[in-house]
């Protein structure tokens, strides 16, 4: 079964552009100080950062056209079976009739299953995001000192 996320891949390679690889092992933590790091252990780390954001950009794009999706299956099942209860007389008598409607449930559960997942995913990019900006901020730290160093030296400050 192709999914909406598929439909979506499709149409991005046809304009160029590939999937992101999923990086190797996992979401690594932060150091507990990362000054110990060494210039290239940290660049390292910091590039290992930004290969998950980029990964985890891409499946909460996935994440949210499924949803997208899901959220249109359960509307279609929820107007079906209010069709089906047309011998209710109010629409409280036929909303009850719906939401008591097994494919209504089972595409409600699917619709929470996967907001559910873009709520977690939009977390997991959040927090890479974080900890590569956190690593590009002391990369940043350690050139400048380099830097104010080589400048006082050249100019005789």
């Amino acid at each position: 079964m192709t999914t909406a996320a598929d439909r979506l891949w499709d149409e991005l390679e046809g304009m160029g552009f590939e999937k992101e690889e999923r990086p190797d092992g996992y979401l690594p933590g932060l150091p507990r100080d990362i000054t110990e790091l060494s210039d290239q252990a940290l660049m390292v780390l910091y590039s290992t950062f930004v290969s998950w954001t980029a990964y985890a950009a891409m499946r909460l794009v996935e994440a949210r056209a499924n949803e997208k999706a899901a959220k249109q299956n359960l509307n279609h099942s929820i107007a079906t079976a209010s069709l089906n209860a047309s011998m209710e007389k109010t629409v409280a008598g036929r909303k009850a009739v719906a939401a008591a409607d097994s494919q209504v449930q089972a595409d409600e559960e699917k619709h929470v299953a996967a907001l559910s997942l873009c709520e977690a995913l939009d977390m997991v990019h959040s927090n890479a995001e974080a900890r590569a900006g956190f690593c590009s901020r002391d990369l940043t730290r350690r050139q400048n000192s380099r830097d104010t160093e080589t400048r006082a030296a050249r100019w005789g400050v």
